[in-house]
């Protein structure tokens, strides 16, 4: 007789990039309050890896990272598996102006954020 796995209402929070020290504790906090299990990929390379094995349910992703930015990482995230929804916050530096094609998705959080502020977000996301 075989086993059948129930289906898992995990959900998985991808952070990239950052500093130790800051993930670290959004991590924490994300794990009390928000109920993500998260990871952390320190580059975008990384975090491609991790979302192609674990299928994250969002993405924090900062617009300034090393080789490339948090847009074009998003784009190449989407298309690990384009017919599933990935909503994403992307992380602006204060008064920063992007230019970006609208994607219902990509939500937009400006430094400097309170922890409020962002569970606010995370629980609107959650709610699909």
């Amino acid at each position: 007789m075989v086993s059948q796995r129930k289906p898992t209402s995990t959900r998985f929070l991808l952070i990239v990039g950052g500093r130790e020290a800051t993930w670290k504790g959004l991590q924490k906090a994300i794990k009390q309050e928000a109920r993500y299990l998260t990871l952390v990929a320190q580059t975008g390379e990384e975090a491609i890896h991790f979302a192609r094995n674990i299928q994250p349910s969002l993405v924090l992703i900062p617009y300034h990272l090393p080789n490339l930015n948090g847009m074009e990482l998003y784009r190449r995230l989407k298309t690990i598996a384009p017919e599933k929804v990935l909503p994403a916050i992307m992380i602006m530096k204060e008064g920063e102006k992007m230019h970006h094609e609208h994607l219902s998705d990509l939500h937009l959080l400006e430094e400097p954020y309170s922890l409020d502020t962002l569970f606010q977000l995370l629980k609107h996301l959650s709610k699909g």
